[in-house]
């Protein structure tokens, strides 16, 4: 899917003293540049995402901490006399 309208281009390069063939390779190239483009929303999705992944990553790895301290203090105070 394009992104951009490259007829458009063209005929605005056109209108504005360029000739044909080279305002139909400019649009073209805009073209191409502009379509690998990374959108905002893609990229706050993105990102969302990532942050989602490393809070589960978190989380997990708090659980396991805590389980190992409470299982510290458990074995701890059994040796208590």
């Amino acid at each position: 899917m394009s992104a951009t309208d490259t007829l458009r281009t063209a005929r605005t390069l056109t209108e504005a003293g360029v000739p044909d063939r080279q305002a139909d390779a400019h649009a073209h190239v805009i073209d191409e540049a502009v379509g690998d483009l990374v959108t905002r929303e893609h990229l706050d999705l993105k990102l969302r995402a990532e942050l989602a992944d490393l809070e589960r990553r978190l989380l997990r790895v708090l659980l396991i901490q805590t389980g190992v301290i409470v299982g510290a203090v458990v074995a701890l105070l059994r040796l208590l006399p």
